[in-house]
């Protein structure tokens, strides 16, 4: 029988820190005990809980999954929605945006907002609000990411985190077994670049093929018009962070990593073992992959046609409408996520958030190789 103290490892993403007590992985939610081993009576009244958090759940992700959305403007659904917002307005300058906590705040998350943390916008945040300070927290077991950083900020390890993916129902479900609720606000957009060794020359991939590639169908750079040379894919862990996540939600179909991908850390990593290994072939942000000239960025097509759209512009920079009109096929949606706790830390989240959504703080996202969602 497991105890409080022991950790317990969850057999579908590895993760191997879950208190003995927990009902579900803290990175990944997928059930850690059978529902057969626990006695009836506490089953029973799980259940019954569950589905009445399960109704107040589907409430709220009604109205999230109706919400905000990359085509129409931020201002407009906030008026649409305005007990949603009702704390996340918009502003013009930092130095406008008012109820920014004094003290010092801890936050993490996101490796693919890691520009997000550079000095550029911390300065302007230490210039608009002196007293507000942020210290990025890294994870004591296991790589940083967005979902290292939502267990995290369900520990109440953080005030708020930042996240390349949205929450998953089994997260809103934990968050509310805590006795609060989580907030997502998306304050960018972001697209996916997937980039090769340069000795690949292809005109570009569709995304059937980057499909086959990353779950093993495709071994040879052969089969998709390219030389006679191994494919060899790199990818970060699956349970590490949002990007992964979101590749292999929305690009693999949840089918999961083939086992020729090899595991890198971090996309540092990636792009260093991708240059150095001909056929070579691995993805992250743009933001992150706009500046290399190392690996060569593949132009990508919808479905397995051949309409190919690039990520980036001829001048070097993220190109901003492919990503918002969609033409790009991987886009997605960059959040910070707030503790609704009527505490201190969801002050500090809606805070951060408010600063990121001003006019200004649009502009250095943009600045950050990001796409400005106002």
């Amino acid at each position: 029988m497991k105890t409080q103290n022991t950790a317990v490892r969850c057999s579908k993403c590895g993760y191997n820190n879950n208190p003995g007590t927990a009902a579900a992985c803290l990175v990944c939610g997928k059930p850690l005990r059978d529902p057969a081993g626990v006695p009836w009576r506490i089953w029973l009244g799980a259940v019954a809980g569950l589905l009445t958090v399960g109704g107040i759940l589907f409430i709220l992700r009604s109205s999230l999954d109706e919400g905000v959305s990359t085509s129409a403007p931020l201002a407009a659904q906030i008026d649409r929605y305005p007990s949603r917002f009702e704390r996340i307005k918009l502003y013009s300058q930092m130095a406008e945006v008012p109820n920014v906590p004094t003290g010092l705040f801890n936050y993490g998350g996101s490796t693919t907002l890691a520009p997000l943390r550079g000095p550029a916008i911390l300065d302007a945040l230490a210039v608009a609000h002196p007293s507000f300070r942020l210290r990025y927290v890294d994870p004591l077991d296991g790589a940083p990411g967005s979902g290292t950083g939502i267990a995290m900020l369900l520990r109440g390890e953080l005030s708020f985190s930042q996240s390349s993916r949205p929450l998953k129902d089994s997260e809103f479900v934990r968050a509310a077994t805590r006795g609060f609720k989580l907030e997502q606000l998306p304050i960018a957009i972001d697209g996916i670049a997937v980039f090769t060794h340069p000795g690949v020359p292809l005109t570009g991939l569709s995304i059937v093929q980057l499909r086959d590639i990353f779950t093993g169908k495709l071994t040879n750079w052969q089969q998709v018009g390219g030389p006679n040379l191994p494919i060899v894919p790199f990818s970060r862990n699956l349970r590490d962070g949002g990007t992964v996540d979101f590749f292999n939600e929305n690009v693999l179909r949840s089918r999961g990593f083939g086992p020729r991908v090899r595991v890198v850390r971090d996309t540092t990593d990636a792009l260093r073992s991708v240059a150095a290994t001909p056929g070579g072939i691995g993805y992250a942000s743009a933001s992150e992959v706009v500046s290399q000239r190392t690996v060569r960025t593949l132009a990508l097509s919808k479905g397995n046609g051949r309409q190919y759209v690039r990520p980036f512009t001829a001048g070097g920079t993220v190109d901003a409408e492919a990503f918002r009109n969609g033409s790009y096929p991987i886009t997605r949606r960059l959040f910070i996520l707030v503790r609704r706790d009527d505490g201190l830390d969801e002050q500090a989240g809606a805070a951060y958030t408010n600063l990121l959504l001003s006019g200004q703080g649009q502009r250095l996202v943009e600045e950050a190789g990001f796409v400005a969602i106002r």
